[in-house]
This record gives C-alpha cells, sequence and structure tokens, in this order.
C-alpha cells in the first residue's frame, strides 16, 4: 500500500532530472559554439541534434534554455514543439505561440511568416530550438522542403541561428540539399555502452531515488538487466527505475533488488 509519503517520493523520481553526463556535456558544448559564433554576413550556422526516443534530448535543450534564460540582452534562445507533420501554418502558429503572440489577425502563412519575421526582428532571441523535429519528415518532400525553407528563411532574415533536434527520422530531410547540411550539421547524442559508464550512470540515478532503506550498488545480475532493457537509453532506464520504485514502496521493502526489476522487464518482453 502507497501512503501519501510514498506517493510523494514517487513523484519526485518521476519529476525531469538533469543529469550531467558526458554525451550530453558534449551536446550542450555544441549548442554553445552555435550561440556565440560571431555576428557576420551570411547564413547562421546550427546543428542538428540527432538521438533515439527517450535519449534525453528534450530535457538537454531546456537545460540549454534554463542556462541563458538570464542572459544580458533579454529575449533567451526560443523553445518551439515541432508539430505534428510538416504544415507550414502549423509550424508558424508555433513558432508565434513560442513568443505568446496568440493574436488571431494572421490566418493564411504569408501573413504568419510576416508577422513571426516582424516579431522576432524585434526579439532578437539568440537562438530558435525545433523540438522533435523528425515531425517535418511525415508528408511529401514537397511539404518538407517548404517548412525547412521557411525555418532558413526566417534565420537569414532575423540573424537567428537554428537547432533542428529530433530521431534519425530527421536525417533524411536535412539531405535533401547540400546547404541544408552545411546549415544543420547533424551531432548525435549517444546512448550508454554497456560497462562501467553504463553502471555509473544507474549508480547516479538511483542515489537520487528517495527510497528509505536504499544504501550503495545493486546487484551485477541487475545492472545486466536494466541494460537488456534500455540499450543505455536514459529515458527507458529511468521508466523501469520508477516501476522498481513504486514497488519497492508498495511492498515495504523501501530498496530496490532485481525481484523488483526481473518482474517488470518481464512483463515488457512478454
Amino acid at each position: 500500500m502507497i501512503d501519501d509519503d510514498g506517493f510523494a517520493r514517487i513523484q519526485l523520481v518521476q519529476a525531469e532530472r538533469w543529469l550531467p553526463h558526458p554525451y550530453a556535456v558534449r551536446i550542450l558544448e555544441e549548442l554553445e559554439l552555435v550561440l556565440r559564433q560571431p555576428k557576420i554576413s551570411g547564413a547562421p550556422i546550427g546543428r542538428a541534434i540527432i538521438g533515439r526516443s527517450g535519449a534525453g534530448k528534450t530535457t538537454l535543450l531546456k537545460r540549454f534554455v534554463e542556462e541563458h534564460r538570464n542572459d544580458e540582452g533579454g529575449c533567451p534562445p526560443l523553445f518551439i514543439n515541432t508539430p505534428p507533420g510538416p504544415n507550414l501554418n502549423a509550424l508558424l502558429s508555433a513558432i508565434l505561440e513560442a513568443v505568446n503572440d496568440f493574436k488571431p489577425g494572421a490566418r493564411t502563412a504569408s501573413e504568419k511568416m510576416n508577422r513571426v519575421l516582424r516579431i522576432l526582428g524585434e526579439l532578437r532571441p539568440p537562438m530558435s530550438i525545433f523540438d522533435e523535429a523528425q515531425n517535418l519528415a511525415e508528408g511529401t518532400e514537397k511539404q518538407s522542403r517548404n517548412c525547412i525553407n521557411a525555418i532558413k528563411t526566417i534565420s537569414n532574415n532575423t540573424g537567428t541561428p537554428t537547432i533542428l533536434s529530433g530521431t534519425g527520422d530527421l536525417i533524411p530531410v536535412i539531405s535533401y540539399d547540400d546547404q541544408y547540411l552545411r546549415r544543420w550539421r547533424p551531432i548525435r547524442l549517444e546512448v550508454y555502452p554497456d560497462g562501467q559508464d553504463f553502471v555509473g550512470l544507474v549508480n547516479a540515478m538511483v542515489a537520487k531515488i528517495p527510497l528509505k532503506k536504499q544504501d550503495g550498488l545493486l546487484a551485477p545480475s541487475a545492472y545486466r538487466k536494466l541494460y537488456k532493457y534500455s540499450e543505455g537509453v536514459i529515458g527507458l532506464l529511468k521508466e523501469i527505475l520508477i516501476k522498481a520504485t513504486v514497488e519497492a514502496i508498495r511492498d515495504g521493502s523501501e530498496k530496490l533488488t532485481v525481484n523488483h526489476i526481473r518482474p517488470i522487464l518481464d512483463t515488457i518482453e512478454s
């Protein structure tokens, strides 16, 4: 049985948490290079952050935005949720929503583009980040190009570098044109390899779990089972640790063991 204290502790485990692991730090350094590039004539250079679903791309990007929220100059980097499918009108609406512009005056894509250019020209954000950008691959090549070209036009006209973040499905979209690849050079957010790095990651996550009797390392078989399921993907690892924590609180043991992990993995694999 889970009491109010148990539910509160489970919420702590479920909360988005930043882990400064080496793969993420490398991406943050690349983002910093993009942000700090000199303002020169020509197209601002961005990056395409590529990683598996659950690899931690969104958490990392939001961390970057928060780190620069109070920079001198006012506007922080814009974080834009790319809408489902390569719909130009919806994409421009998402950009306007990111700057809290919900006025219904602009209805057509052309009107929205003009409004985006005007507002971003006034705000001058240091960077625009398009998360879940693999959604641009879900239509025809023409639709995808229309959206990518719109992002490129906005970047050129406002002098704002852009980041595209998504799964490997984004690669074909930025491969339509050499100009796209030069502007959004892909860089991968790697998953953890099996071995000591993964063990260290699990230990860092377990150390943050508020179980009353959790003390030290897990059994070797627990690490093997966790890697078999997660394949080094942080999001999947967190999912199984949350479920195991729930079981450790529910049965009163207050400590993670392989007995909490094994039944969950068996259920997933069946």
